[in-house]
Parts: structure tokens; sequence; C-alpha cells
């Protein structure tokens, strides 16, 4: 009998505390907005620092959540706004209204968005890639539509069909354009329905490739592209740093006629640079009605 009555004891004594626990707790809520608009700031993480205690805030901005009694640093962050800090007392029991938080407009604005894009290194990535740098490109493309310069690529068939500027076909390991990715700068340019890449919408390209990577077969990617027969990757050329200015002329067969010229600042005293590059290419083209007159 003592020893039922001791476990029985035990056993309230533990509802006791545990009751005693889940009911020591604080409700603290409130609303964060912006301090100039009063606009509700949705999905603002509400902590309580060194704690796991918080919330986010909802449409409306309003927060919600309980935290045992002691002394706390609540902090408020967002994209965009400077941290806001308070230091909180809680007891343990009861509601405590924080009001309207107001966060402060960062003026200074959040940090860049970086896009990168990956080059595959000679002898040290396992993948079957083709380089091709800039100074090959100038050399050698003259007056061809840009994929023609893959054309002593290994597993690669380009070709000019159709005869209009912008209709060249670029077939790999036997895959045509709908089952390679084409990137530039790490971005895909296939189109979304068919997969298809129309050259026609990049025809300055060459002018401002600095290096261009063809990688054969399938490999891991982030993205969900159609790579099956490969990927070409064309990175483009940055802002020169050197001041100074280049003025290009190329001539040829049936009126083909084009014009491109590239101003640098190079680096200037307020620490920024500009490189502006634009041409203009005209030509009848080889067949009646292919004719091109183009700015980029």
């Amino acid at each position: 009998m003592k020893s039922v009555m001791l476990r029985l004891a035990i056993v309230m004594l533990f509802t006791v505390l545990g009751v005693t626990s889940l009911v020591a707790q604080q409700r603290i809520f409130g609303v964060v907005t912006d301090n100039e608009s009063g606009e509700a700031l949705e999905g603002a993480p509400v902590l309580l620092e060194g704690t796991t205690r918080g919330s986010f805030t909802n449409y409306d901005g309003e927060f919600e959540f309980t935290a045992p009694a002691g002394s706390y640093n609540l902090v408020v962050r967002y994209i965009g706004y400077q941290s806001y800090s308070k230091a909180i007392e809680v007891s343990g029991s009861g509601e405590m209204d924080l009001g309207v938080l107001l966060l402060q407009n960062n003026e200074i604005g959040i940090d860049g968005v970086e896009i990168l894009a990956s080059l595959a290194i000679d002898r040290e990535n396992p993948v079957a890639v083709s380089s091709i740098d800039g100074r090959v490109i100038e050399e050698k493309l003259s007056n061809k539509e840009f994929p023609q310069i893959l054309q002593s690529t290994p597993s690669i068939y380009t070709t000019r069909r159709g005869g209009g500027f912008g209709d060249a076909r670029i077939n790999v390991r036997g895959f045509d354009q709908r089952n390679t990715a084409v990137l530039i700068n790490g971005i895909p340019v296939n189109d979304m329905e068919n997969g298809w890449v129309y050259w026609s919408n990049w025809a300055g390209l060459a002018d401002v490739t600095r290096t261009m990577q063809v990688q054969r077969g399938l490999g891991a990617s982030k993205l969900a592209i159609n790579s099956v027969g490969g990927t070409i990757n064309i990175v483009t050329k940055t802002t020169d740093m050197q001041e100074g200015a280049v003025v290009r002329y190329t001539m040829g067969n049936d009126g083909y006629h084009k014009l491109m010229g590239t101003v640098s600042t190079g680096r200037m005293d307020n620490g920024l640079a500009i490189t502006l590059s634009g041409s203009r290419t005209v030509g009848n083209g080889y067949v009646d009605a292919t004719w091109i007159d183009a700015y980029n």
C-alpha cells in the first residue's frame, strides 16, 4: 500500500511541476511596420536573441509567441531595413503588448546579387569539354554566325540552314538545340516551351564574349534544363578597367558590312568604370529576302 501511495505521490509531483512549467509562460505580441509609410512588414522574424523563442509576422505585420520569465533582447531583422533591438523583461505570466515596432529603411540598400557562371578547368574537372576564348572568336568568326565558331569542335555540327541571319543550327552528339542547354553567364536562354534557341535574338553576342565552353554529354547541374546532348556556356566580357577605345570594320560579299565600336572610361575617381559597346550589321544575304539590318 505504501508503495502505491509513493508512486501516486511521485506522479502527482511531476504533473504539478509540468503544469507549473507550462503555465509559467508569458504571451508576447505586437506589430512590425515601416517607419515612414506605416506599411505592415510580412514575414519579418521576431526573435529573443540567444533562444529559440520567436515567430514570423503575418500578412498584417502581427506576431505572437510565448516565453518563460527572464531578461531578453528582442531582435527584428528584415531585408532592406536596419535591425531593430529592444531589451524586455518577461515575468512569466500574463501578456506583454510591445505595440508597434517601427523598422527604419536601410538607405544603403541590400547587397548586390551576384550571378556566377562556373567554368570547367582543364585537367581538374572530369568532363569532356572544349574551350574557345575571345581572341579565337575575333580572329576566326569573321562574318559567320556566332554558333559557327563551334564547327571545328569535336562532336558538334553547325550549319546556317535557312539562309537568314540568325537561322544557324547546332547539333551536339547528334542532339539538336532542344536537347542542348545554352547558357549565357550561367542563365539558360533556351525557349521555355520547346527548348529551342533563336540565335537571331543574340546577334551581337560575339562582340562581347570572353570565353565559351562546350560540355559534351550529361553533367550535374542545379538547373532544370534539357542537356542530354551537352551544355554550351557563354561568358561575356567584364567592364574594362583600362581607359581606351576600339573600332572595327568588317566587309564581306553580298553587301555585308559591320561597324563595331567599344569605349571604356577606365576606373574613374569615384571608383566606377563604364564600358559601352555597340555595332551595326547590314547585308543583302546570299538568298533573296535574307537581308539583315541589325543594331547591337
